[in-house]
């Protein structure tokens, strides 16, 4: 006696489950294709993405000036030891530059940073490690700055910003 359909329940269900698996592999394996596609399309039409390191105390890889808008700025620590920083970034009043907030930095300490308007912050990124952030940023005058205080292999030291890990950049 053969198998026929609905004679035992059991294959008929191992069956049943076979057929689906069968489409739901070949409808993900279509689906990840057709994402591949999008996703490339997408990402030339997504956030412009900004990869920022720091080393030696200083911001690099930051263009002078950026578009309008939505976008990704990445922060790698770059330091030769164990050490964490941030970049909060800030927007600037006319009249000011990263200077001021050098110079705030001196005397306010890690408190000068509430003397300007904050647009977010990628923080705690520690040596050899990358954080990214997402940003909507309108025209106007930013810096990027440092508020941590710690020394390359520990302990205490002045806020960054202080000594200079400002980097100033416009938005058109």
């Amino acid at each position: 006696m053969g198998w026929q359909p609905g004679s035992d329940g059991r294959r008929s269900g191992h069956v049943l489950l076979g057929v689906l698996w069968v489409t739901v592999v070949a409808l993900a394996l279509a689906g990840c294709a057709k994402g591949q596609a999008q996703g490339t399309a997408a990402t030339s039409a997504g956030p412009a993405v900004y990869k920022v390191a720091v080393q030696k105390f200083k911001y690099s890889g930051m263009p002078a000036s950026i578009k309008a808008g939505e976008s990704i700025i990445a922060l790698t620590n770059r330091e030769s030891g164990p050490i964490t920083h941030e970049f909060v970034l800030l927007g600037l009043p006319s009249g000011k530059s990263a200077s001021d907030i050098a110079a705030d930095a001196k005397k306010k300490g890690d408190k000068a940073e509430e003397d300007f308007l904050s647009f977010g912050e990628v923080g705690d990124v520690d040596t050899g490690s990358t954080h990214a952030g997402v940003f909507s940023l309108p025209p106007g005058t930013y810096a990027l700055a440092c508020f941590e205080t710690g020394k390359i292999g520990g302990g205490e030291g002045p806020v960054h910003a202080s000594i200079g890990m400002t980097y100033q950049f416009t938005v058109t």
